[in-house]
């Protein structure tokens, strides 16, 4: 670029910035402004307490606004159980405080919508509460030979021999750390692949705690992660992810229904034998300390994670997010996925939902978490439409070892950053690397 033109690009940039802030203060200028809280933070209550939404409303237009403000809620199956309103008149320029006191109900988690509407205005904010979640349950029971038919694939992996390889990726190396191409075979013989991160500089002999990262759902798997100088770093793809694609390589729809009619051959059941494997593989390594492994993931990855620690006791700390594939069949007649995926399936296959559900009870995540020992972190997300929190609560309510759980009111299917900031405090407090 020559150099004359540089004051003039930047002059331009900063006249673009400029607009957009400008634009952006305008359109605040001409419009109403509000926001709806819970009394208590993370909007979880005993069925005790007042539920109290406080409401704040600036009118930033050149016109008094009257009318209405309004809240509905909803029963678990969207059934409408209580509403009610209260007046308001905001002068023009001018800005209101208000509240909402909502009655409570029976345990479970309900939707809460608060309408706004004044002479120029109509919105609505759309919110979940929580009511003694410590009660949720699912109204559906494990299959009796649930612990047989793991421990029968279990078994069947054993007989596979995993053949290790680990290539190191010289040109992928950098902030002093080392990264490795992993490969293995795992159940059906299919190979599967992972990133293995390790600092350079290490003395010989040196054994680094194992951070496990599980994929999330649709494909494009888990890369190399350049972590803590304290810890090896495990990205694992378990078949049909990322580099583990190329003989499992389904589209995203249809990940989710392979072979799902028949529980022996449901594409899950190789994936969790998969995270078995990884974790057979940090066995193998003498820089890895195996009696300090952590698995984690988010969706499918926070799925993974629980059921692992589930069947495999050698993971010592779990971190799960948003997971997915709690308590099926209390969303029957869901037209969200996954169970949309299932009902599609089965209709197009002439296959009977029941059939299909039947099978899911052996990969439901509810089913697995009553076997996990080790101490873990949980993420519910009470907007989260593809891990709803009733069905991941009646989850969390099987578990038996210690866990922490962070609820996050305005979030769907997503974290904050702040709870990764907690994981690695509580992960180094764990494994006591200081």
């Amino acid at each position: 670029m020559p150099r004359n033109t540089k004051p003039v690009l930047a002059k331009c940039i900063f006249t673009w910035i400029l607009l957009l802030l400008c634009t952006a203060a305008f359109a605040q200028e001409d419009e109403i402004i509000w926001s709806a809280k819970p009394s208590k933070k993370e909007a979880i209550y005993t069925n005790n307490e007042r539920i109290i939404y406080k409401v704040e409303v600036k009118n930033n237009l050149k016109t008094d606004q009257n009318g209405k403000l309004t809240y509905t809620i909803f029963s678990p199956n969207n059934k409408e159980v209580s509403s009610s309103s209260i007046s308001v008149n905001i002068n023009k320029k001018s800005s209101g405080k208000y509240q909402l006191s909502i009655p409570t109900q029976s345990a479970g988690f309900y939707k809460v919508n608060i309408m706004l509407n004044t002479n120029e205005y109509d919105d609505t904010i759309r919110r979940v509460i929580g009511i003694n979640p410590q009660q949720v349950r699912s109204v559906t029971s494990k299959p009796a030979d649930f612990d047989a038919f793991w421990d029968k694939a279990k078994d069947e992996l054993g007989k596979v021999k995993p053949d290790f390889k680990v290539t190191a990726q010289p040109d992928s190396d950098r902030k002093n750390t080392n990264v490795y191409l992993v490969e293995c075979k795992s159940l059906g013989n299919i190979t599967v692949r992972g990133w293995l991160t390790l600092p350079k500089d290490r003395k010989p002999k040196e054994k680094f705690p194992v951070w496990v990262i599980l994929p999330g759902y649709g494909g494009e798997g888990v890369k190399p992660i350049y972590g803590s100088p304290q810890m090896a770093v495990f990205s694992f793809n378990v078949r049909g992810h990322g580099n583990s694609r190329d003989v499992v390589h389904t589209t995203t729809e249809a990940y989710v229904t392979t072979d799902v009619e028949n529980r022996n051959k449901y594409i899950f059941r190789g994936a969790l034998m998969d995270c078995i494997r990884a974790i057979d593989f940090v066995e193998t390594r003498k820089d890895l300390d195996s009696t300090q492994i952590l698995v984690s993931g988010a969706s499918m990855g926070g799925y993974l994670s629980i059921a692992l620690a589930s069947l495999d006791h050698r993971v010592k700390l779990c971190s799960s997010n948003n997971p997915v594939f709690c308590d099926y069949r209390a969303s029957i007649g869901s037209k969200e996925w996954p169970m949309k995926s299932f009902t599609d399936y089965g209709r197009k296959r002439n296959i009977a939902l029941n059939t299909l559900l039947y099978n899911l009870d052996y990969y439901d995540l509810k089913n697995f978490s009553d076997k996990m020992k080790c101490p873990s972190l949980i993420g519910m997300s009470l907007l989260d439409n593809l891990a709803p929190p009733a069905n991941v609560q009646a989850m969390i309510n099987n578990i038996k070892s210690k866990y922490k759980l962070f609820v996050f009111p305005e979030l769907a299917h997503e974290v904050p950053p702040s709870i990764y900031t907690y994981l690695s405090n509580w992960t180094m407090d764990r494994f006591g690397l200081f």
